[in-house]
């Protein structure tokens, strides 16, 4: 909100916990209420259901929705031979195909919205593009051990990065989206904090900057990757350096 969005749309499985982060995000934005500017969508972005024509319908207002972020992400930290198939298609499920299925939506969003607009604007007008961003893992590119359909789903949005990279904005006439990604590191968010002192310590120690990184961090390159109209199949790692070692 601070760079301009004037409706964010938030997706979630807990009605709860997608009030806290736009309550959040109304003191962020120094308004009393939020329900003017964010939106929210119950669902899991690993079952397709009502929920996504929803969602499709959400992102097809006004002038539609600019940018996604599929930053949706779980882990079941267990050595392959002790998971269970259920746990195996869960991380999957929720980590690639959701982020395949929000990207089907906001494509026949934007697809829809561009049909509509079109009449409206001068032929020799292009518009500007629009944005999805894939949050990846520091996994997807470098090995370790009680992760391996985490790490395999991170690396498979690697891979929807470059293919939506090229497809969609190439195959749909006037409409452009571009494809982009963020690898992080250890970042400090509620998914650290069961980590022990010693565990944060060495974690600390392996990285060349010696900390982990701030939410804000990975938020101003989301911002950089959204307004950038050449970044396309752009890659950032926000790891302190941890992937070089």
């Amino acid at each position: 909100m601070q760079e301009g969005a004037l409706t964010i749309i938030l997706v979630g499985r807990s009605q709860e916990r997608l009030q806290k982060a736009a309550e959040k995000l109304s003191i962020i934005d120094g308004t009393e209420t939020s329900s003017d500017k964010v939106r929210l969508v119950v669902g899991d972005v690993g079952k397709a259901g009502t929920w996504m024509r929803e969602l499709e319908k959400e992102m097809s207002v006004q002038a539609g929705v600019d940018v996604l972020v599929n930053a949706a992400g779980i882990s079941i930290s267990k050595i392959l031979p002790k998971l269970e198939l259920d746990d195996i298609s869960q991380v999957l499920r929720t980590n690639l195909e959701g982020a395949i299925l929000t990207s089907r939506a906001f494509l026949r969003a934007a697809i829809r919205s561009r049909i509509r607009d079109r009449k409206n604007t001068d032929s020799g007008q292009k518009p500007p593009s629009k944005c999805i961003i894939n949050v990846s893992s520091l996994l997807a590119l470098k090995a370790g051990s009680g992760a391996v359909p985490y790490a395999a789903s991170k690396a498979g949005l690697l891979g929807l990065t470059r293919s939506l990279a090229v497809e969609s904005s190439t195959s749909m006439r006037d409409l452009v989206v571009r494809s982009n990604a963020i690898v992080p590191g250890y970042i400090e968010t509620p998914m650290i904090e069961d980590f022990s002192l010693g565990e944060v310590d060495r974690l600390k120690a392996l990285i060349p900057l010696r900390r982990f990184g701030d939410p804000r961090e990975i938020a101003d390159a989301a911002v950089f990757l959204a307004q950038n109209e050449y970044a396309n199949n752009c890659v950032l790692n926000l790891d302190g350096g941890l992937s070089a070692v």
